[in-house]
């Protein structure tokens, strides 16, 4: 499985499984090339996300396969990035 990582001006979100990424990046390289335009894309949990993007913006995706085995503990945490574990 392919866990994609966007972060957008230093916020952080976890694509969901059905989010082209492909597709994704071409909408984020037309909306820099522009004035500014509001992207949207679905994150993990079924979060709708809207970001102006604009030449401005600093964007970086990642992607890693990971495997989850039964043993594996899984744990969900905001996916904007905001937390802490203390």
């Amino acid at each position: 499985m392919i866990h994609t990582l966007i972060t957008i001006d230093g916020a952080s979100f976890v694509l969901a499984p059905t989010q082209d990424a492909d597709q994704l990046c071409e909408e984020l390289e037309s909306a820099a090339a522009s004035t500014g335009t509001v992207v949207r894309f679905e994150a993990a949990g079924h979060r709708i996300v809207r970001s102006l993007i604009t030449p401005r913006s600093r964007v970086i995706i990642t992607e890693e396969e990971v495997t989850l085995n039964s043993e594996d503990t899984v744990m969900s945490l905001s996916q904007s990035g905001n937390w802490d574990l203390l």
